[in-house]
C-alpha cells in the first residue's frame, strides 16, 4: 500500500509506540519515586507485569537505556524479570533484555556505557532458523553482585554469575562465572589478577 492512506497508518503507529512507552515508563517512575530515570529511556514490559521488575533506592537510568522484561515468552519456559539493588546504575545506551531468564543486578553496581546483558539466547540447532528457535533452558539468567564496576561496551550473556567486589574491563564478553574481587578482561573474558587491598 502506497500513498497517502500509508502515510497516515505510519504516523499512527509511531504516535502509539511512543506513547506506549511513554506510559510504561511513567509506571516505572511513579512505583519507584526514588529512581532517576533519564526520559530517553525504553522501558519495555507487558502491562499487566509491572511486578516483574523490582527496583532498588536511588538507581540511576541513564539516556538511551533499552530494558526489555518479559516474564513468559513463548521461546522459553523459564521466568523473566528485573533487580536493580539499591544505588545500582545503568548508564548510557545499556540494553537489558530480561526475557527467559532473571537479571540480577547488586547494590552500588554500575553497568557501564553500551553494555549489554542477555538473560537468554536461541539454541542453534542445525537445519533450523536460528532466529525462530527455542531458547536455550540450560544457561539462563545473569546475576551480578554488589559493588561490582561492569566497563563499557561489554556482553554478559545468560547463565553468568558476577562476584561482590568484581572488575570488568572495558568491551569484554563474560561467558562464564567470575568470582568476588577479581579483576577479569578479554574476548572471552578471563582472569586478569585480583582486586588490590588497601
Amino acid at each position: 500500500m502506497s500513498g497517502p492512506l500509508a502515510h497516515v497508518r505510519a504516523a499512527y503507529e509511531a504516535v502509539r509506540r511512543r506513547t506506549t512507552e511513554a506510559i510504561l515508563a511513567h509506571r516505572i517512575r511513579a512505583k519507584h519515586p526514588t529512581l532517576s530515570c533519564h526520559p530517553s529511556a525504553i522501558w519495555n514490559y507487558p502491562y499487566r507485569e509491572i511486578d516483574a521488575i523490582e527496583i532498588g533506592r536511588d538507581v540511576h537510568v541513564f539516556a538511551g537505556v533499552e530494558i526489555i522484561v518479559f516474564p513468559m515468552t513463548r521461546n522459553s519456559s523459564v521466568r523473566g524479570g528485573l533487580v536493580l539493588g539499591d544505588g545500582a546504575v545503568i548508564s548510557t545506551g545499556v540494553n537489558i533484555r530480561a526475557a527467559g531468564g532473571v537479571v540480577r543486578v547488586g547494590a552500588g553496581t554500575a553497568i557501564s556505557q553500551h553494555t549489554v546483558v542477555i538473560a537468554a539466547n536461541h539454541r542453534a540447532v542445525l537445519g533450523q532458523p536460528y532466529l525462530h528457535s527455542p531458547w536455550d533452558e540450560t544457561r539462563t539468567g545473569v546475576t551480578v553482585g554488589a559493588n561490582v564496576w561492569v566497563g563499557a561496551n561489554c556482553v554478559l550473556l545468560p547463565g553468568v554469575t558476577i562476584g561482590d567486589n568484581a572488575l570488568i574491563a572495558a568491551g569484554s564478553v563474560v561467558t562464564r562465572d567470575v568470582p568476588p574481587n577479581e579483576i577479569w578482561g578479554g574476548v572471552p573474558a578471563r582472569k586478569l589478577k585480583d582486586v588490590p587491598a588497601l
